[in-house]
């Protein structure tokens, strides 16, 4: 049953629950379901007084009366209280020592400099506190347009050429297909809709982006597990899109509270509705896929620059390519997603701990693994519980212990294909909801 009801907050503090923000000694009149679990958490909030529009009078009174005082105080607040400029960057409200912040609102306060308070709002990364050029900020780097349901790129410079431009694309068109196209699009930057965003929260700390806000949805950037998946990682999205059970049962072990909808993996939506088709081919076609290159510490865990080498080692009864991940790339000016096409036209595909490993097998290809470069780095870098780590762990799929074994491997290969314990480990753990959309 839904009523109409009006909350004041008693208290001089801000209060919020769930998504509503109650302001002290406002008066909030807003319909409501009274058998809810919202209803009930308001009602169990001791600073908030509730009741239907004409019955709270006394505290109406008494709210007029605190906010007079408010303004007096803003105005009379001494030679100390001086006025200040406060931005807000971010695309969500912010909160601070009693102010609300609107998203990409300039907001002025008077406040004491050497106050706490004013150590506190200066402290927050969202905000920009006594700069005069908001307005120019605003143009540069904030969204001159916004949809209600952003696909966010996450780096401003990805519209100029971002390596994962096509990697977002891939996951994010075929969810647009089924929203209304005139409420959904492409965004540089998250906005104050709705956002599906592809970058871990950790992810988005080191680089500097934009936080993460409350109607901020994450979907990674690939299938691979790498770690990302991580609870606190993600902490502070309330949802989340996985792929498959595993991931799911994954965050859920890790303490995550927000919601886990298990959506399968978008990308070869393409592929399984018949969009690509795949070209015939005189030899048995071998694409070998690595994961992008490392820098620093464990870089082995791609085969990446090496397979650069090794791919003419193959023989040349097969045919034979390299689809570099995008960061890795060569040449920059195609913009389609080759390595869809390469996938599907494959008839064994040599991964090491990426995502296209896992699209192989999606797919129903055989994958070699080239352990001499990847095992070692790969079990150094990650721990028992990572899927990349049992995959070289338990040897699943087919590893070589060199190149030539991994020659020997390749006839072997396209004989037998897909063997039981991959079939096994996509049904069982990784990627149960591909596998039976793709079946």
């Amino acid at each position: 049953m839904r009523g109409e009801i009006v909350v004041i907050n008693i208290s001089d503090s801000i209060l919020k629950i769930e998504n509503l923000i109650f302001p002290p000694w406002e008066e909030m009149i807003f319909m409501i379901e009274l058998t809810s679990m919202l209803f009930l958490k308001i009602r169990a909030e001791k600073n908030l007084k509730i009741g239907v529009p004409g019955k709270l009078k006394k505290y109406l009174d008494l709210a007029k009366i605190k906010q007079k005082e408010i303004e007096r105080l803003k105005i009379e607040g001494g030679s100390k209280m001086k006025p200040v400029t406060v931005f807000n960057k971010a695309h969500f409200p912010i909160m601070v020592e009693g102010y609300v912040f609107p998203p990409g609102k300039e907001v002025e306060i008077r406040i004491e400099a050497t106050s706490s308070r004013f150590r506190n709002i200066r402290a927050n990364k969202g905000l920009r506190v006594g700069k005069c050029n908001n307005e120019q900020y605003k143009k540069k780097y904030m969204p001159k347009k916004s949809y209600q349901f952003n696909m966010v790129y996450d780096v401003y410079s990805q519209r100029r050429g971002g390596a994962y431009i096509r990697a977002i694309e891939a996951l994010a068109r075929p969810i647009m297909k089924h929203l209304p196209k005139d409420l959904t699009g492409f965004t540089d930057v998250p906005t104050t809709k709705y956002n599906l965003r592809f970058f871990s929260e950790m992810r988005l700390r080191q680089q500097g982006k934009y936080p993460v806000g409350p109607y901020d949805i994450f979907m990674s950037h690939g299938i691979g597990d790498k770690d990302y998946w991580l609870a606190s990682r993600i902490a502070g999205y309330k949802h989340v899109l996985v792929p498959g059970p595993a991931w799911k049962k994954k965050i859920i072990a890790g303490g995550y509270r927000g919601e886990i909808h298990l959506v399968g993996y978008t990308k070869l939506d393409p592929l399984f509705n018949g969009e690509y088709k795949k070209n015939e081919r005189n030899k048995p076609y071998v694409v070998w896929a690595p994961t992008h290159g490392y820098t620093g510490k464990h870089r082995g865990r791609s085969s990446y620059p090496q397979c650069l080498s090794l791919i003419h080692e193959i023989p040349n009864c097969y045919e034979k390519t390299i689809s570099l991940h995008p960061t890795s790339r060569m040449n920059k000016k195609n913009k389609q997603d080759v390595t869809m096409q390469e996938l599907l036209d494959a008839d064994v595909v040599i991964a090491d701990a990426g995502s296209t490993l896992y699209e192989a097998w999606a797919l129903g290809k055989p994958v070699l693994f080239p352990d001499w470069i990847c095992k070692k780095d790969v079990l150094a870098h990650f721990r028992p519980g990572n899927l990349e780590y049992e995959i070289y762990d338990k040897k699943i799929g087919y590893h070589a212990k060199d190149m030539a074994h991994l020659i020997k491997l390749i006839p072997i290969a396209l004989n037998k294909g897909m063997q039981d314990a991959e079939r096994e480990f996509i049904e069982a753990e990784a990627l149960m909801a591909i596998w039976k959309k793709g079946k």
